[in-house]
């Protein structure tokens, strides 16, 4: 049995060399991984859970992360833990508003507005973590009856907001969904045309193609971008149609950044940020976040020295104003 083991193994590790020599074979060389500091722009936390993050983002080495509480997930508790992070590590944890999503009713709820404001007035909160407006159903979430949830960014709570929110400085993360363009395109532009002064953040570039992205971000020069989970791909939806209007990774099946994605990178390296958009739940700790992080300096080590600085550091430390 022994020896047949030993040959069971041989064969095991003579596969798995074929197949890493295939592998190379059709891949090219990789560049160095960027080595740099990171400022991961788009942290959540959806319960108490907070133990695995601080050594995460040392295992990553990611310098500074924009962090906020789903309010929705974890309630009040992990409000309160996410606020006592961000006090025992200043340095370390910039401290945003809650997010807030499955909305029901088409509105910002208006305790959500009036808490909200109350928190940028006291200065406890640095930005406001992601409100959904556009949300399609994933297989790890509780399906809606519509198959999405959905927010009209010109309804009144979202106005009252924003006219809180007016002479502060204070960045507000939109989130919705490049499937449902035709609906949602023009209602966006009109939001961040009708408050020019206000500095917008769109999560993932609404998980759209490299033509949508620039379209947003050429219209628009008070909104930035977070690369988030464009970088890896891993964004599902339940409805196939839906996930078919998504637009492409950044990079091949290589890992190699696509030509199209890296002239938008390039064209708005200025207003683009790196986040991971990482979260636990009750059956997923922190401990992917390192895999995550490293996915991106693989795909920063492709962009010209400069140019990964600015995305990874640089222009998160500008905008929530944390260098």
């Amino acid at each position: 049995m022994r020896g047949l083991g030993a040959f069971l193994t041989a064969l095991c590790c003579m596969g798995i060399a074929i197949g890493n020599d295939a592998y190379a074979a059709e891949c090219p060389p990789s560049p160095a991984p960027y080595a740099g500091p990171i400022f991961d722009a788009n942290v959540q936390a959806w319960n108490l859970d907070l133990d695995g993050l601080i050594p995460s983002l040392a295992a990553a080495g990611v310098k500074r992360i924009a962090l906020f509480a789903n309010s929705k997930a974890g309630g009040t508790e992990t409000v309160d833990a996410v606020e006592a992070a961000a006090r025992d590590h200043p340095g370390l944890i910039t401290l945003g508003a809650p997010k807030i999503g499955f909305i029901k009713g088409g509105d910002l709820p208006g305790d959500f507005v009036s808490e909200t404001l109350s928190g940028i007035a006291s200065g406890r909160y640095r930005f406001i973590g992601e409100i959904l407006y556009t949300h399609g159903d994933k297989p790890d979430h509780p399906p809606t009856r519509m198959g999405e949830v959905y927010v009209d960014p010109l309804a009144a709570g979202t106005s009252r907001l924003l006219a809180g929110l007016k002479g502060r400085d204070v960045p507000l993360l939109t989130h919705w969904e490049a499937w449902a363009w035709e609906r949602d395109r023009p209602r966006f532009d009109r939001l961040y045309a009708s408050w020019p002064a206000q500095r917008f953040v769109l999560p993932s570039l609404a998980y759209g193609s490299p033509d949508k992205a620039d379209a947003i971000l050429s219209a628009h020069p008070n909104v930035s971008g977070i690369i988030s989970r464009l970088v890896d791909g891993r964004y599902k939806l339940v409805d196939p149609a839906k996930q078919a209007k998504l637009g492409p990774p950044m990079t091949d099946a290589c890992g190699v950044l696509l030509p199209e994605w890296r002239t938008v990178l390039i064209k708005y390296g200025d207003r683009l940020m790196y986040g991971s958009d990482d979260y636990a739940t009750t059956r997923v700790g922190w401990g992917a976040y390192p895999a995550i992080v490293a996915t991106y300096r693989r795909v920063a080590g492709q962009l010209p020295p400069d140019l990964a600085r600015k995305i990874s550091w640089d222009n998160a430390a500008a905008l929530y104003r944390s260098r």
